[in-house]
């Protein structure tokens, strides 16, 4: 192991690795295996405060550094340690911490002592950074966005008001003070206003509470955008999925290859109903109003069913994104514990052309094992790339490691891709590590971020790993534009 020292903050680059059986050696430029120019052996990983700390999402930027977002449990009022903080890390191309940004690297933030935590970014053009977060007063989390600057420092004309300008930051209390508000997902309009979606929780009959979709929407200077909704609120609440007396949960907003919203600014939502085996799809128009045009009523709900030994649907679904034709790519999981992939026409009807019946499982672990979906990118080419975990018993006991899977665009596994059935698992720590987080850069390499947990240490450290991907040179760069020769 290598490690350097960063103004009194460890970054270490680890070796150990593992592929799939079948895998070509990481030196050899094939598809799903580990780039050996990135960190050490491929990998990359970072430990800023020696205690929990988690990549929730990842993107590229033009010139090749990368930008990574989670949580981090570090310094507050009560020491290091003390809570959890919102940590965005940008990193050069070889996966060194880039120095240039924040404070030696990365920028922390701790609002109030209470967890506030990141979960979706959005580079800019001019290098800036728009994220999305989970922010804590008084012991309760709101909506929360903040924009930090190409030096990570955070947009003083952006944000809240605070003693020199603006804050950086605006929140938006949506289920009220003693309410949890959570954002998952983030994206922007083609006029700079920002939409940001999670969810709430409504009382139901019974009293009890539920989690429930909301969507808000801020202007591209920080302000609550009042127009967004219809009832002056700047947000709107979706009705119940299934039932009063059960969780909906926001897992993403369907973005394109190039990270942005439809031309239209239609906003697709994607999620599931807790332990009712229910997911779901809904589409709202750019100003937040249920689209008709898509499903019934601007909603279609999925069940995991199996009928003569042949599955359909899902339980849960946990991303999605919107294929260059405008049909839309979901994954997600069911009952047979893989990473399910699934597509839809642009008007949300099951599309029976791609894989087999419209769904494709990419499976790594045995049929008795769980192999979770995370993440889920497109490639300029039109190949689909999914990240996860994996149940991996290679050595004995299950261990979950790093999971991306790959098929082409009519939905069959990629043969040329990891172990030649669309694999490729990568152990990062000789105990847990998982990725939550994929992006395709510019120059076709696939990033997957998550953590990694810490031989005999409590806690987690930010882990990434990068894999040769296509030279197809057509990649997003999250700005709507896209990189060609």
């Amino acid at each position: 192991m290598k490690y350097t020292n960063h103004a009194g903050r460890l970054h270490r680059l680890v070796v150990t690795l593992g592929l799939a059986a079948g895998a070509a050696p990481a030196f050899a430029a094939h598809p799903g295996d580990l780039d050996p120019a990135f960190g050490q052996g491929g990998q990359v990983v970072s430990d800023f405060y020696g205690t929990e700390e988690r990549i929730l999402a990842i993107a590229p930027m033009r010139d090749g550094r990368f930008v990574a977002a989670g949580v981090v449990n570090g310094p507050n009022a009560s020491g290091p340690g003390g809570s959890e903080n919102v940590v965005v890390a940008r990193y050069l191309p070889n996966g060194t911490l880039d120095d240039s940004f924040g404070t030696a690297g990365f920028f922390n933030l701790d609002v109030d002592g209470g967890p506030d935590r990141a979960t979706a970014l959005k580079m800019l053009p001019d290098g800036g950074v728009l994220v999305g977060a989970s922010l804590t007063t008084d012991a309760y989390s709101d909506f929360g966005v903040i924009k930090l600057r190409a030096d990570g420092s955070p947009d003083p004309a952006f944000g809240e008001p605070a003693e020199s300008g603006r804050s950086g930051r605006v929140r938006l209390d949506i289920g009220g003070a003693t309410i949890h508000d959570e954002v998952f997902a983030l994206a922007t309009q083609r006029d700079g206003r920002i939409v940001v979606a999670g969810h709430t929780r409504v009382q139901a009959p019974n009293g009890q509470l539920y989690p429930r979709i909301a969507v808000a929407r801020f202007t591209a200077t920080g302000e609550v955008d009042t127009s967004f909704g219809g009832a002056g609120t700047g947000f709107v609440v979706l009705p119940k999925f299934l039932a009063d007396e059960a969780g909906d949960y926001l897992t993403g907003i369907a973005l394109t290859q190039s990270g942005e919203l439809p031309a239209d600014d239609r906003i697709t939502l994607v999620g599931y109903t807790f332990a009712r085996n229910n997911a779901f799809i809904a589409r709202l128009t750019a100003n937040g109003a249920a689209d008709a045009t898509f499903g019934a009523g601007g909603r279609v709900t999925l069940q995991d069913a199996s009928s003569g030994g042949v599955r359909t649907g899902a339980s849960t679904l946990v991303a999605a994104r919107i294929a260059a034709d405008g049909r839309l790519v979901v994954l997600g999981q069911g009952g047979d514990r893989g990473m399910v992939v699934l597509r839809f026409t642009a008007s949300g009807a099951p599309d029976a052309t791609f894989g087999t019946n419209g769904r494709t499982l990419i499976k790594f672990s045995g049929s008795s094992d769980y192999d979770e979906p995370a993440a889920l990118a497109l490639q300029g080419n039109g190949k689909i790339v999914a990240a996860g975990y994996a149940t991996n018993r290679a050595t004995g006991a299950a261990r979950n490691d790093f999971f991306v899977g790959r098929l082409l665009a009519n939905g069959t596994l990629d043969a040329g891709f990891g172990d030649g059935q669309g694999r490729a698992v990568v152990q990062v720590s000789t105990e847990a590590d998982e990725a939550s987080a994929v992006a395709v850069e510019m120059s076709g390499h696939l990033l997957a971020g998550g953590y990694q947990k810490r031989p005999g240490v409590t806690g987690a450290d930010f882990a990434i790993v990068r894999l040769f991907g296509d030279p197809d040179r057509i990649f997003a760069n999250g700005f709507g534009t896209r990189w060609q020769d």
